[in-house]
């Protein structure tokens, strides 16, 4: 808060103090025999506060990539390529699969390949032979379409050949199983020896931590009127994360989208934000505190806390009127700090307003006002 928006002044307070004890006689300008009906409030100008909006919301951190390892083919594990809980990279040996039966299998495709591709030259060499004889009318129309026939099956035997072979390699490829994504890897399910298979489940988890996600979700009503939506969320206001032991971190996370519906359980928007983590300290699946905080101050008036009354629902305030008559005067109140609250509408900076003494304040019975300012 700046000068202009201080609270009461504590010498104010003091003078404020010592005027309840003197008594109203002691004041200049006040009555010298005031009647028990008199009472002494101090009274204080509205003023101006730089007021930065900050909300706070509790987020779970996520992993933007999760991965299990789940084996595309069955057999004995000969080589365990990581430790548990390291940190690989994409592309680093996690497993090796005994690959005999599998280099055999590419062997024996291989093989068949080649048949069949002998195979379908000698049908097409026969086809032309036939076609030739056709054509000098020495070899039949039936002839001709056998020829055909026979080519037409040997081109079809020889693609079959070639798929069984793209199996058999895919298969072998798979018997080395590589890290998909970089991340932090789990428990290891497999070790050397064991036996699995694609009803194995996964054999380890990889678990991608920097950067993470971190998922917040404010109240539709709060989303739309608060930051103006997904435009005035990423335009508009910072978001950090406060850590579980209070830490907050400096550097703002970067808005990657807001869900595409909002929850009918709770009317709340989804919105996921992306936030380095070289330290590893935001960890997937824990809560965090997440702080929403406007880039820009607005203005706003403010008064003492204490200086605004609370009843039934509605907020107003004391003002003093001719001959001393208490005015009340209805206000909306916008967020308050552990100094001031603020004034949304019903009262202008510059008005003067009640600060002290509010409880003493009577419908009709008129008050001595004290400057406290």
């Amino acid at each position: 808060m700046n000068k202009t928006a201080k609270t009461v002044s504590a010498a104010a307070l003091a003078a404020l103090s010592a005027t309840f004890a003197l008594g109203a006689e002691t004041q200049a300008g006040a009555p010298q025999a005031a009647g028990p009906s008199m009472f002494l409030v101090g009274v204080a100008k509205a003023k101006t506060v730089d007021y930065t909006a900050v909300r706070t919301f509790s987020g779970r951190v996520l992993s933007p990539d999760t991965v299990a390892i789940v084996p595309q083919v069955a057999g004995t594990v000969v080589e365990v390529g990581f430790a548990e809980g390291a940190t690989v990279a994409e592309g680093d040996l996690l497993y090796k699969i005994d690959p005999v039966k599998y280099e055999a299998a590419v062997a024996a495709a291989k093989a068949q390949v080649a048949q069949a591709s002998a195979t379908a030259e000698y049908a097409r060499k026969s086809f032309d032979r036939a076609k030739a004889l056709f054509d000098k009318k020495v070899a039949s129309a039936d002839d001709l379409d056998s020829a055909s026939s026979a080519s037409a099956a040997a081109d079809a035997a020889l693609a079959a050949a070639q798929a069984s072979l793209v199996t058999a390699e895919d298969n072998l490829a798979h018997c080395t199983i590589a890290a998909p994504v970089s991340g932090k890897i789990g428990l290891n399910s497999a070790t050397v020896g064991n036996y699995v298979s694609t009803a194995s489940g996964p054999l380890a988890t990889i678990v991608k931590q920097d950067p993470v996600r971190v998922a917040f979700a404010p109240g539709a009503r709060e989303y739309a009127s608060a930051f103006g939506g997904e435009k005035g969320l990423r335009e508009l206001f910072d978001v950090r994360v406060r850590l579980s032991d209070g830490t907050l971190r400096d550097e703002p996370g970067e808005i990657e989208f807001v869900g595409n519906e909002a929850n009918a359980a709770t009317d709340t928007m989804p919105v996921f934000v992306r936030f380095p983590n070289p330290g590893g300290l935001l960890v997937p699946g824990t809560t965090v505190k997440v702080e929403v905080k406007a880039r820009k101050a607005e203005s706003l008036v403010a008064l003492p806390l204490g200086s605004v009354i609370h009843s039934g629902g509605e907020a107003f305030v004391w003002m003093v009127g001719e001959n001393g008559m208490p005015v009340r005067r209805d206000v909306e109140t916008g967020p308050a700090t552990s100094t001031y609250e603020t004034i949304a509408s019903g009262l202008e900076a510059g008005e003067d307003v009640v600060v002290a003494g509010t409880h003493k304040i009577m419908p009709g019975v008129p008050v001595v006002a004290v400057r406290a300012d």
